[in-house]
């Protein structure tokens, strides 16, 4: 049921600046409002710039759609574009996963991410219990073939009770069970440095979303911000990096300007 990770030879993949790039990809909520107004245009537009995988959300649990399609219609619409689905954006709970793992059957992911949104209730031994949530549920996602992983945000960063979240998620879930997709922007919107991250915690983040943001937080296309993409290359390996994932903000009417405009940054800089 699982993709193949993309090789660093970029064999997979064609029309780059040089032999090495590794093919991009693109989450695709960043087009979610292009998706709406035509699926199929919006697709076809990601693969004849160059993107070679999608990343989905729009995940619904009550309806087990993507963007209102059925999983195994959304695999085929993918497909045809000669694109790849690597992973799946989805609110994941123990009490959810296994019949999120049915929903997504027909797709050969090799990705399932959650994410969390802000809660002023929340404290430090809540982190510890989550931790604990992830490993279970990451243990009944490699059963199926698929990694379980978590995509952060800025609040992680902020210390509760002398510990940050972000830490106490890293140190406690196993790497085996649980991968981490680190969203460059939110990292560096909550005053870290990745190469810190990535130094402290080797290894633990093969998946990355290449966001970037303006100084007071604002997403804004890649290299139009403040996130150093030039520093980061060289940390892929102690990273653990695998897929470099474009994400631009969701809410823009022109997404699909964006993540394209994103794309021929990153190439033209031969980033990735």
């Amino acid at each position: 049921m699982t993709a193949a990770p993309f090789s660093e030879t970029g064999s997979q993949g064609s029309g780059f600046l040089n032999s090495t790039s590794i093919p991009l990809g693109v989450q695709l909520w960043s087009v979610k409002n292009d998706l709406f107004r035509n699926f199929d245009a919006t697709l076809k537009a990601l693969a004849d710039t160059g993107y070679r995988y999608v990343e989905a959300a729009g995940y619904d649990l009550k309806s087990g759609t993507l963007f209102g399609l059925k999983p195994g219609v959304f695999q085929q619409k993918i497909e045809a574009t000669g694109m790849q689905c690597i992973g799946v954006h989805a609110p994941v709970a123990a009490d959810s996963i296994e019949q999120i793992l049915n929903d997504l059957s027909p797709m050969p992911i090799a990705y399932l991410v959650t994410y969390m949104h802000p809660d002023e209730n929340r404290n430090a031994n809540d982190y510890y219990r989550i931790a604990r949530s992830y490993n279970h549920i990451g243990s009944i996602a490699q059963n199926a073939g698929i990694h379980f992983g978590y995509h952060n945000h800025h609040f992680e960063f902020a210390p509760l009770q002398g510990e940050r979240p972000v830490d106490i998620l890293l140190k406690n879930t196993d790497p085996a069970l649980v991968a981490f997709e680190v969203d460059l922007g939110w990292v560096v919107q909550a005053g870290e440095s990745p190469e810190t991250l990535f130094n402290r915690y080797p290894g633990r983040f093969p998946l990355w979303h290449l966001r970037d943001v303006n100084a007071d937080g604002t997403p804004v296309n890649a290299g139009d911000g403040i996130v150093d993409f030039h520093s980061l290359q060289p940390l892929k390996k102690q990273a653990g990096f695998l897929y470099g994932i474009v994400e631009t903000p969701s809410a823009a009417a022109d997404g699909l300007n964006r993540v394209i405009a994103s794309f021929n940054y990153i190439r033209r800089e031969q980033l990735y």
